[in-house]
Formats: structure tokens, C-alpha cells, sequence
């Protein structure tokens, strides 16, 4: 009866049940569009992918729900990366185009961004 309750968890006050590996099915017999969801979590997460989709279908059940793109956060982290690269003194413009697929320029433009006040270092 303990691994039982280990599977039932509380989730903004819904009852979420964590089924047991032997209780899930393959992500090829979810219906619709969860097979595709499962599948392409399944492909990030390996093991992971009905066992999260059918943990969203609880969360909301019968909702259609709408996936923003993620560019945004996406970029930040990426222009974060290729300055931090490029202050360390280790790359080059050309190194870090040609490894993140992207221009000189468009590298240039990401460089001449000043970072966020919050994260620069002071002087005093």
C-alpha cells in the first residue's frame, strides 16, 4: 500500500496519480495528439515521455492547451553564453558564429548589447 500512495500527489489542490512504469502504456496507444506530445518528450527525456503527458492531461483534463514559442528565453540564454564566451578571452567572432549557426554580424549586434544593469560588476 505504500508504493500506492506514493503515486497520488497533490498538484494546486488536484489529485495527480503517478502510475507505476508497468502501468503505462506505450506513447504509440495515446490518442491524438498525445502520442506526438509523449513521443517527442520521450526523445528529450528518455523514459519520461507518456509518463509526463499523461501527468499534463491531469493537470488539464479536456483543455486545449496553447504552447508559446520559447525564442525569447531561448535567445537570452543564448546571447548570455556567446558574451560570456567572448569576454573569457577564448573565442573568436568567427569561432562563435560557425558554432552557433549564426552570422558575424548577427554576433557583432549581440556583443555590442550592453548587459543588464543588475548583472554588471561595480566598480566601487
Amino acid at each position: 500500500m505504500t508504493g500506492e500512495k506514493q503515486t497520488l500527489r497533490l498538484l494546486g489542490g488536484k489529485r495527480i496519480v503517478d502510475l507505476p512504469p508497468e502501468y503505462l502504456p506505450p506513447p504509440s496507444e495515446l490518442p491524438g495528439d498525445l502520442a506526438r506530445i509523449a513521443a517527442e518528450i520521450e526523445s528529450f527525456l528518455p523514459g519520461q515521455g507518456v509518463r509526463l503527458t499523461l501527468a499534463l492531461c491531469q493537470i488539464f483534463p479536456g483543455q486545449a492547451v496553447y504552447f508559446r514559442n520559447p525564442g525569447r528565453w531561448l535567445r537570452a540564454w543564448r546571447d548570455q553564453v556567446i558574451r560570456r564566451l567572448y569576454d573569457g578571452g577564448g573565442e573568436s567572432i568567427k569561432s562563435l558564429a560557425t558554432a552557433t549557426g549564426l552570422s558575424c554580424r548577427q554576433i557583432d549586434t549581440i556583443l555590442a548589447q550592453s548587459p543588464e544593469p543588475d548583472k554588471q560588476l561595480r566598480l566601487f
